[in-house]
């Protein structure tokens, strides 16, 4: 059955897993149309998870809304489906990420299904995972199997001690394997508790996010282990990343040859790219959540519309081909300038301009900060910013600002 269309109109404050008592997280409202794609995916979805398991990869570079847009779905789906919500990211401090999926699988769906507490059954199995899971060659480990203290061998380790050392991994291997297929089944059974008492729908949506954020090896080793979870009858995962900043993060640990894009491929049936924001958007959605500053009137061009700030940054970084995080990062540093005390106006176009050759050619940016180059406008002196900007086609732009418009009220001519 196709669910209900979205409303995402109002903003919404989050409420799901990792919200903070008196730290209120407000998700703004949809102006990209997105709540059309959530009831796509969700129908696909759906209809998808009740013939078999099903893994999707939603891709979304940094600044696309990749969070906004999972945890506004989470709020949708929660009403219809039993549903988790994973940050990966918050737990890349745990040294075994199957434990951590797991458990906060279990934990979610216990309070969806309104159980106070694991069963003493799924707190054994639990406990099983953790002892199987444990760093297994240790020394710690070592002398527990075989009596002896590696720090104090000094001799040759017997076949005896080696044959000891061999059946207690074999053995750690068989109980962490039982372990997971027992939790797997019990997942499952939280599912279709959920499903029968709070007259839900299946599938199970299981949503995880931020993986890309993770330390390398923490990313790599969550793929490798969540995978044994990934065939549960009836449940829908979603992983949310940044794909190729995560296949960068594979890269890391198997090498920089090595060919992440077909090994995320063992992982996903099919991956969805959420639609990115235009630069103007993003730069618009940002200045909307921050407030200029009470001394907005000491730059130029003067700011008495707020949309002469958003022309600016939206000029710059469209010339220059600024990434939406050296945006982002840019429009701080320029909020932060404008906050200072000054008694002369700064150029706030030129200053942009500094920001941005900051992270477009650190070499070039220094040479003006450092007063090495003189600002004149000759291009044939070789110690001019004009000189080395004519040479370097990544970062000269063109600006012309028209008389008596909302970005200022003065008459730029070409020279």
């Amino acid at each position: 059955m196709a669910v209900a269309p979205f409303n995402w109109d109002d903003a919404v404050q989050w409420d799901g897993p990792g919200a903070i008592a008196g730290s209120e997280e407000i998700l703004s409202a949809d102006r990209l149309d997105r709540a059309r794609y959530a009831e796509f995916l969700t129908n696909y979805l759906a209809a998808e998870g009740k013939q078999r398991n099903y893994v999707l990869n939603l891709n979304a570079e940094w600044g696309a809304g990749k969070t906004w847009f999972i945890k506004r779905w989470y709020m949708e789906l929660k009403a219809h489906y039993p549903t988790v919500y994973i940050d990966a990211w918050q737990q890349d401090f745990s040294d075994d990420p199957l434990l951590t999926v797991i458990s906060s699988i279990i934990e979610q769906l216990k309070e969806e299904a309104g159980s106070p507490q694991l069963s003493p059954y799924l707190s054994t199995k639990l406990a099983s995972l953790l002892k199987a899971t444990a760093p297994i060659v240790t020394k710690a480990l070592f002398k527990k199997v075989s009596g002896i203290n590696i720090d104090e061998v000094q001799e040759v380790i017997t076949a005896d001690d080696a044959g000891k050392l061999v059946e207690s991994l074999f053995q750690d291997t068989r109980k962490k394997t039982e372990a997971v297929q027992l939790l797997k089944h019990e997942i499952q059974q939280w599912v279709e508790a959920i499903i029968g008492k709070k007259k839900k729908q299946a599938p199970a949506f299981i949503l995880i996010d931020e993986l890309d954020r993770c330390r390398p090896s923490y990313a790599v080793e969550m793929l490798e282990t969540i995978k044994h979870i990934f065939d549960i009858p009836g449940v829908v995962f979603v992983l949310a990343t940044d794909t190729e900043q995560l296949q960068h993060a594979i890269k890391v640990v198997y090498g920089e040859g090595f060919d992440a894009q077909n090994y995320l491929g063992r992982f996903f049936q099919r991956r969805f790219t959420l639609n990115r924001k235009s630069r103007r958007e993003f730069i618009s959605n940002i200045l909307e959540v921050r407030r200029l500053p009470n001394g907005s009137n000491m730059v130029w061009p003067t700011l008495n519309n707020p949309r002469a700030l958003l022309e600016v940054v939206t000029a710059v970084s469209d010339s220059l081909e600024l990434s939406l995080r050296q945006t982002e990062q840019i429009i701080d540093r320029l909020l932060f300038v404008m906050r200072k005390p000054r008694r002369r106006k700064v150029n706030l176009v030129f200053l942009m301009y500094l920001f941005a050759l900051h992270e477009k050619d650190y070499q070039l940016y220094s040479g003006v900060s450092d007063g090495a180059l003189s600002y004149a406008q000759d291009k044939l002196n070789e110690k001019t910013l004009a000189h080395k900007i004519s040479l370097k086609k990544d970062v000269a732009m063109d600006i012309f600002i028209r008389a008596n418009t909302e970005i200022g009220s003065v008459v730029s001519r070409a020279q």
